[in-house]
């Protein structure tokens, strides 16, 4: 199996589990984050889709394809969670996800340079961006852990007596 199909099928695997993960989340348990935390679930999907962005779609295109503002939203440099009350809903960041694995396997699929096709310490650029897709990849599937036990939290919280 070529490279690019191992990618492609990673980035599937990877992006349905975020997808599948943000849609079982209820929508008012969407910016929700315990004390002491920094980010909750809306950030940390957002956040994924920031990432491979910065790591693959700009490189393999030149642009962002992101909205504006999104990277002072969900980028590694943006203000903590508790300093914003504005969020996209989730469907937009939903379908913002689907949209960009969508062009993630195009670009995989179309990848007719050979770009992705020779992974190896020696190979050059395209080593560089496999390393970018790769780590964008494996961020965000520590970034699910994180949503899971969020949600995992405001379950056993809905639980409790009061409700909280």
């Amino acid at each position: 199996m070529p490279h690019t199909q191992h990618l492609a099928e990673l980035a599937r695997l990877v992006r349905g589990d975020t997808l599948r993960l943000l849609e079982a989340v209820p929508e008012a348990w969407l910016t929700w984050a315990p004390p002491g935390t920094s980010n909750h679930i809306l950030w940390h999907a957002g956040h994924a889709l920031w990432l491979q962005d910065a790591l693959c779609i700009r490189r393999l295109t030149g642009t962002s394809e992101l909205p504006d503002g999104w990277e002072e939203t969900f980028g590694s440099n943006c203000a903590p969670v508790a300093d914003r009350r504005d969020w996209p809903p989730r469907s937009e960041v939903h379908a913002l996800l689907a949209a960009q694995l969508d062009r993630l396997l195009e670009r995989f699929a179309a990848d007719t340079q050979g770009r992705l096709a020779h992974i190896g310490p020696n190979t050059g650029g395209g080593w560089d961006l496999v390393r970018g897709i790769l780590h964008g990849l494996h961020d965000e599937a520590r970034h699910q852990g994180e949503m899971y036990l969020l949600l995992k939290l405001r379950r056993s919280r809905s639980r409790l007596p009061d409700g909280t």
